[in-house]
């Protein structure tokens, strides 16, 4: 192997890293979330949201190094530039199948576990919606705007100031 594919697959090995330890950290940043909505601490929502905000961009960015490294550790084993990580670790040789093997699991499962928070936190912060808005109904306060089924918004009739509520 020559050392231009020897530094295409550290590079590769590497990227895959910094992608799995950003995945990681967008993960955690998700459960912070997490305690904090469930704990009832909306007060932290905008902090959590930020930082949440500042994980998804340091995925992205560790993205866009990772498919470049991906492409050159391809194009050193005469694959196509748009080669997948398993297509690059069933042509690599010994030891580096292995470790882009091991990368890809940790990477799939390091995104099945975002995939799944971001979901469990989605429906965590519906749920809160709605108990916010039938609560104010109860106020007979009148939530003001709210969306149609296309997802399109829309005004509702009456006043959402909670000094018109009839407490």
């Amino acid at each position: 192997m020559d050392s231009v594919t020897q530094s295409a697959f550290e590079g590769l090995a590497g990227s895959t890293e910094r992608q799995i330890a950003a995945l990681r950290r967008l993960a955690f940043k998700f459960e912070v979330q997490q305690m904090m909505l469930s704990g009832g601490r909306s007060m932290w929502l905008d902090e959590t949201l930020a930082e949440l905000e500042g994980a998804i961009a340091e995925v992205q960015q560790a993205d866009v190094a990772f498919r470049a490294s991906l492409g050159d550790a391809a194009v050193g084993l005469s694959l196509s530039p748009e080669s997948t990580l398993r297509e690059v670790a069933g042509a690599a040789p010994e030891p580096w199948g292995y470790i882009f093997d091991q990368g890809r699991d940790e990477l799939q499962q390091s995104i099945d576990r975002v995939s799944t928070l971001c979901t469990e936190n989605r429906k965590m912060l519906a749920r809160g919606y709605l108990a916010t808005g039938a609560a104010l109904s109860l106020l007979g306060v009148d939530t003001g705007s709210s969306y149609r089924p296309d997802g399109a918004p829309s005004r509702a009739e009456g006043s959402a100031n909670l000094l018109n509520a009839k407490a």
